[in-house]
């Protein structure tokens, strides 16, 4: 198939997530997170002849791209048009909404890239991107009211500090968070520049000195979280999955930080383990089965020529299981 055009974006993973999820030719797949749309083409190729793909995305912009980069790809346009390709715009907690929608009742793949596509951070008017001055939006879908912007502006101290610590991991959360009410006190905080600025400020010299990353990086992905509720349509998107999986699918999510990463471990964990009851009882009782199995033991990551090429890839990790019969 011809590869699109006119995207910044580069599929994180793409081989190993393609491998692992044992596409053939026949199989429904769902893309959950369209993005910049590399995984998806590979999927269309996976499936033909005779098989469909179904991606989401909930940033409507994300769609009308990869429409725009399809229309001169004679292969992909032949599968949009007669939809075994259909682009749906809704989150991917509305999974079951979606599939529902097409009239499908289960589905052999489903994947979903937590990673924000380089087409989104590089667009300053999104404010996404902490080193591109732009609107302290935020929002993947522009439909949605609160923005990070208004989120600084309506926390307390104690939640601000709660959100960059819980969602960030960041160590300076309390310094960050009064620092934060200090600045809004005198103007509001309204653009990546003067939270960025805000935070460059207040941050230890020597630990700065030994950082990877910006100091500001894990305050904008704790407030992007938050305002994009990520954890719980993430929560949502796990168990929609499951419920539409055929026996025998997999499930692939590719995760970027360790909050997300836990949360798809710890459902995997979950659903993969059989009965409950207490050490010593002869006979089962609760009737607990395992619905998933998991695949990958330990997390896939990139390897370091895919690192060297792609720097954004260097976090992201690849968990897999499959939905027993």
């Amino acid at each position: 198939m011809k590869i699109m055009k006119e995207t910044r974006h580069i599929p994180v993973l793409l081989n190993e997530a393609i491998a692992m999820l044992a596409i053939g030719s026949g199989n429904t797949v769902v893309d959950a997170t369209l993005g910049g749309g590399g995984h998806l083409i590979a999927f269309c190729h996976g499936v033909v002849p005779g098989g469909k793909v179904i991606a989401l995305d909930v940033d409507a912009s994300a769609l009308e791209r990869f429409r725009n980069r399809i229309s001169d790809n004679p292969d992909v346009q032949t599968m949009f048009e007669d939809e075994s390709l259909v682009l749906a715009h809704g989150n991917y907690s509305d999974l079951g909404g979606v599939l529902k929608q097409q009239g499908v009742a289960f589905v052999d793949a489903i994947f979903a890239d937590l990673g924000f596509s380089s087409d989104q951070i590089e667009d300053r008017e999104r404010g996404f991107g902490l080193l591109q001055d732009g609107p302290l939006d935020m929002r993947l879908d522009r439909e949605s009211e609160m923005t990070a912007a208004m989120l600084l502006h309506s926390s307390s101290v104690d939640e601000l500090r709660h959100i960059i610590r819980e969602y960030g991991d960041e160590e300076e959360a309390s310094r960050i968070a009064r620092a934060i009410i200090r600045a809004r006190e005198e103007r509001p905080i309204e653009t990546t520049t003067m939270l960025r600025e805000i935070i460059e400020n207040v941050y230890p010299a020597a630990k700065r000195r030994k950082l990877k990353i910006h100091p500001a990086t894990k305050t904008f992905q704790a407030l992007r979280i938050v305002v994009n509720k990520e954890h719980e349509h993430l929560k949502m998107f796990l168990e929609e999955s499951v419920r539409y999986l055929r026996p025998g699918g997999r499930l692939a999510v590719i995760t970027f930080h360790s909050g997300e990463d836990r949360i798809v471990k710890h459902f995997f964990q979950e659903l993969s383990r059989g009965c409950v009851c207490p050490l010593g009882f002869p006979v089962c009782r609760c009737g607990k089965k395992a619905s998933l199995k998991i695949i990958t033991k330990k997390p896939i990551i990139p390897s370091v020529d895919e690192t060297n090429r792609n720097p954004r890839a260097r976090s992201a990790k690849l968990r897999i299981a499959q939905k027993n019969p």
